[in-house]
């Protein structure tokens, strides 16, 4: 009997999970190697907490905001 595929076995879904273990893999190097890494969820992956199965420290990363232009019909 052949093999019947899931619907989450497609090529795509297993070049994607190929995808994220590279990413996975290249920070942990990045880590390994004294660099500081912060994701877009804004967790701090260093060399000290990098095989840690807690959560990494989280930072809050607060942008001042713009100044507001003020066109000649607002006065």
């Amino acid at each position: 009997m052949g093999h019947i595929p899931h619907a989450f076995e497609s090529q795509i879904f297993d070049d994607y999970r190929k995808g994220v273990k590279k990413v996975h893999e290249s920070i942990k190097l990045l880590a390994e190697q004294g660099y500081t890494v912060i994701d877009l969820e804004g967790q701090v992956i260093t060399k000290f907490n990098i095989n840690k199965e807690r959560p990494y420290p989280n930072i809050n990363y607060k942008r001042t905001p713009k100044q507001l232009e003020y066109s000649e019909s607002d006065k």
